[in-house]
């Protein structure tokens, strides 16, 4: 952005006949510069393009007469520019400030210990009950978990068996079968298995998360 700047201001004696920017001593010029490097930065909706067409109409006069170039004249330049094209701006923030952020150490924390406090209470229920919910309830990124840890291998249960089930079951609901509800189901029943089956063999899953 600086860079773009440092155009106009080199330009300006040229364009509305201001010496202002030649004349300055290299520590004001740099001043200068920051300041208005500064001044731009503080719109969240500003851009590079932007800064070049605000700084390009505003010292050929399209935003009214000025003897000189600083934070103050700038500002009303930004103003008037805002106010030409809020329309867009507005849904351009909104945009924004819809897209899907990413989630922050402290976010990603918090959600672990969320997934890990629901795998616990599940897992209880299973070794006080005998009865296994879903996967969905589990979060079905635990399957994959114990799979990539090598305790749930889903090559030793009956797989051909438990498909030929998912699919016996969903005929009765649906006039098509759809293979990837047959995979859901079958790693479901899978999923049952492989925590009853550790219930009973009392591993501990729960202190393995």
């Amino acid at each position: 952005m600086k860079g773009i700047i440092l155009k106009h201001l080199q330009k300006m004696e040229f364009v509305c006949g201001l010496k202002q920017f030649k004349e300055y001593s290299q520590e004001d010029g740099v001043e200068l510069l920051n300041c208005l490097n500064k001044l731009f930065s503080s719109y969240g909706w500003m851009n590079e393009s932007r800064v070049d067409y605000i700084l390009y109409a505003g010292m050929r006069g399209q935003y009214g007469d000025f003897y000189h170039v600083n934070e103050k004249n700038v500002s009303v330049w930004i103003n008037q520019y805002y106010a030409h094209h809020q329309s867009q701006i507005v849904q351009e923030v909104q945009a924004m400030n819809q897209q899907e952020k990413e989630p922050t150490d402290e976010e990603i924390a918090y959600w672990i210990d969320i997934g890990k406090k629901i795998f616990r209470e599940n897992f209880e229920y299973a070794k006080n009950t005998g009865y296994c919910v879903d996967l969905s309830q589990w979060g079905s990124n635990w399957f994959n978990k114990f799979q990539e840890k090598g305790m749930l291998k889903p090559w030793e249960y009956p797989v051909e068996e438990i498909e030929k089930e998912a699919r016996r079951d969903l005929r009765l609901t649906n006039k098509w079968i759809d293979e990837t509800s047959v995979l859901a189901r079958s790693r479901n029943k899978i999923w049952k298995l492989f925590i009853l089956e550790s219930v009973k063999n009392n591993i501990k899953l729960d202190e393995l998360i």
